[in-house]
């Protein structure tokens, strides 16, 4: 594969996990408005585990850029 497609590729990954914590935390704030703290704060789980993966998408095309001299 060309190294500028991997790299549109990754974008194009961080740019979901991107969409994906915004519905996490959305879906997380609602949850925990209609049920409470106490029942629903497990439920921030979700928007930590969407946040670490942006991050390792993030860090690993940032790598790439850096290994392919751009």
């Amino acid at each position: 594969m060309d190294p500028q497609q991997i790299i549109r590729i990754n974008k194009t990954a961080e740019r979901f996990w991107l969409l994906v914590i915004a519905c996490c935390i959305g879906a997380t704030t609602y949850f925990i408005w209609k049920d409470g703290w106490e029942q629903q704060k497990q439920t921030l789980v979700l928007p930590a585990l969407a946040i670490a993966w942006y991050g390792f998408r993030l860090f690993f095309r940032k790598k790439l850029e850096r290994g392919s001299g751009q």
